[in-house]
């Protein structure tokens, strides 16, 4: 990773994933904000400005096509760089990415330890 610090905002209802992935990324040299519900996820955007959004859509209580259509409209998030994460299946997890205009997507079943560099593609 160059010398600017990336923040990733992780938006995880499983507490084991959400650590892992914190860790990962933070000795990668990442910044990371967490959230373990989606109450309020908008507006910890808005106040945090990071640079990747790491979200399960699959998570329970998440209204997940009306929060990416949210952050798709906003002026303050367009350069916001959204990667879907989840357990579900990668065809699954592609078709969804292309449907919802994210920027990517990474399974929980894929080797976690290459999150970051997979991260890294995106600066």
């Amino acid at each position: 990773m160059s010398g600017e610090k990336r923040k990733v905002m992780i938006l995880d209802d499983n507490i084991i994933s959400l650590m892992i992935a914190e860790e990962l990324l933070t000795k990668h040299g990442y910044d990371v904000v967490k959230m373990s519900a989606p109450h309020g996820c908008v507006a910890k955007l808005d106040y945090e400005m990071p640079d990747v959004l790491l979200i399960d859509i699959a998570m329970p209580r998440l209204a997940s096509d009306d929060l990416l259509e949210t952050i798709r409209n906003s002026q303050d998030h367009e350069d916001l760089i959204v990667v879907l994460y989840s357990d579900l299946e990668a065809d699954e997890l592609e078709k969804i990415c292309h449907s919802k205009d994210a920027n990517g997507y990474f399974c929980k079943s894929m080797d976690v330890q290459r999150l970051p560099e997979f991260i890294d593609r995106f600066f």
